[in-house]
């Protein structure tokens, strides 16, 4: 049974890699995590980014306002 974990984040770089790391270090290992980035404008979507690169059951919705706009 695939579990998904779904986490918001906006200017989150202070947390968001043990927010992430927590979920790896999960005994149970059939999940997905969905982070969706809210247009941050710190460091939040490289550090995202980068744990996506070690584990392809992480994944980087990025949400940018200009996509919004009517």
């Amino acid at each position: 049974m695939l579990v998904s974990v779904v986490v918001t984040s906006y200017n989150y770089q202070k947390y968001i890699k043990d927010t992430i790391n927590s979920v790896l270090n999960q005994t149970f290992k059939d999940w997905e995590m969905i982070v969706i980035d809210d247009a941050s404008t710190d460091a939040s979507v490289e550090i995202i980014h980068e744990l996506t690169k070690n584990d392809s059951r992480i994944k980087l919705i990025p949400v940018s306002y200009t996509h919004l706009r009517a």
